[in-house]
């Protein structure tokens, strides 16, 4: 009985020391601080203050709202570390994604650490720095006068800055698409600085074809914001309407001119039926 106890808190001990000899410290996050909606790089130390562990470490990060997982897992095998008076120390690092609804401050990360078959945490406390002012451009259909499928047209694409910075060297592509075929000189538009709160339109010249009902319209957004690079696609739309209900609406205009070609032509026809008659 006695011997047993011994051995259980040799084992407790033992869990507890690895506890305390192994010390893990987020040393920097890249950006810092990270915009909502962006990824971030955080980098981590691990120390080992005793002797070298005689089993694996492994260590398993645990993030939550408004923080996810931007790799393929969240467990990572430093194998069996070293003392530190031997070796410096282990680095290692995952990338996050932060959620575009996340507010501002700083939000906590969660770990693990696994030795053998005991696991822990460690004692000092992780956050990631995040900036809610984000980055927002929103594409949209402003103005067009296809009504119809079958003809050519001009539409606006007007583009509103809803963030909160300024956007540097915008460029707009439209991309190919089955619904249309271009007409204008090209399909990439330099749009320059756009600043926050303002808006920028281009316009573009297309052929629809025939029994097209929406003309679907994808599109590349590539920009800068304090010299870093972005770039998104977007896909907007334009709902057409079919020849009777463009007439219907007063959209397109009713021609009647065949109406009066055929009312002559069956008049003449009256008239020398008439006189056939009358000659008899």
């Amino acid at each position: 009985m006695k011997i047993g106890l011994v051995l259980l808190i040799i084992i407790l001990t033992s869990f507890s020391v690895s506890a305390q000899i192994l010390r893990v410290d987020m040393i920097k996050q890249d950006p810092d601080p990270v915009r909502a909606g962006d990824v971030v790089k955080v980098t981590f130390k691990l120390e080992n203050l005793w002797d070298e562990t005689q089993n694996d470490v492994r260590v398993e990060l645990l993030p939550e709202y408004p923080l996810s997982l931007y790799e393929s897992s969240n467990v990572k095998n430093l194998g069996r570390v070293e003392s530190r008076r031997t070796y410096d120390a282990v680095y290692f690092d995952y990338k996050l994604k932060v959620d575009a609804d996340a507010t501002k401050g700083d939000h906590e990360l969660k770990m693990n650490l696994h030795v053998g078959d005991m696991t822990y945490k460690p004692d000092t406390i992780f956050f990631v720095d995040v900036d809610a002012d984000k980055i927002s451009l929103k594409p949209y259909i402003s103005a067009s006068d296809l009504v119809v499928s079958g003809r050519s047209g001009k539409f606006t694409i007007e583009i509103a800055n809803t963030g909160g910075e300024d956007v540097e060297a915008l460029e707009l592509e439209l991309l190919p698409s089955e619904g249309y075929k271009l007409l204008s000189t090209s399909s990439y538009i330099y749009v320059g600085n756009l600043e926050s709160d303002d808006t920028e339109s281009v316009d573009y010249n297309i052929y629809v074809p025939e029994n097209v009902q929406v003309v679907k319209i994808p599109i590349n957004l590539k920009y800068m914001v304090n010299d870093k690079d972005y770039e998104k696609d977007f896909e907007l739309g334009i709902n057409l309407l079919t020849m009777e209900e463009a007439k219907q609406v007063g959209l397109l205009k009713v021609s009647y001119t065949s109406y009066y070609v055929l009312g002559v032509v069956v008049l003449i026809l009256l008239l020398l039926a008439l006189r056939r008659i009358f000659k008899r």
